[in-house]
């Protein structure tokens, strides 16, 4: 039993830092589509940067990366710590934890971001939701689907035929 426990733990730890590595590698990509679809924002001038970005991008991702994970672990423990014990398996629910996870870190690093939403801005915190949705997939695929699993699914025997 201490065994799978400590399995369940391993798994709720690499889905975390599964969907957070997913969702900070999806942010430039989505960003760029959305770019793409909006040349008339500051967006395509920022990223038409070309081959320095692609140099500067893993260090954007890293970066990115530990600054969520520093402002969203504890959080985020809590959380996946209540679907664990109450066993919430569903999809839905691990997307709106991690928007709220998107929306917690956006908030402590800007506080101000709504009060002076501009177009730009928009883009951009749609591209952080759909980034968070990417983490939350992820989460989900690795460790969410499986939560709250009292016993080993390997260890159960099939019926006994009569």
């Amino acid at each position: 039993m201490i065994a799978y426990i400590a399995k369940r733990i391993a798994f709720v730890v690499l889905g975390y830092f599964a969907g957070l590595a997913a969702g900070a590698a999806a942010f430039p990509g989505i960003l760029l589509f959305i770019a793409y679809f909006k040349p008339e924002s500051q967006l395509w001038q920022v990223l038409g940067l070309g081959p320095i970005a692609v140099v500067v991008a893993p260090v954007i991702l890293v970066y990115i990366m530990s600054i969520v994970m520093i402002l969203t672990f504890i959080p985020a423990a809590v959380l996946k710590l209540i679907t664990e014990i109450f066993g919430m398996r569903w999809l839905w629910l691990h997307l709106v934890i991690s928007l709220l996870l998107a929306a917690v870190a956006g908030l402590m690093i800007m506080p101000d971001w709504f009060s002076a939403m501009t177009a730009d801005r928009w883009l951009i915190t749609l591209a952080i939701a759909l980034s968070a949705l990417v983490a939350g997939v992820v989460y989900w695929a690795i460790a969410g689907r499986m939560a709250g699993s009292r016993r080993d699914p390997d260890a159960i025997s099939p019926p006994q035929q009569a």
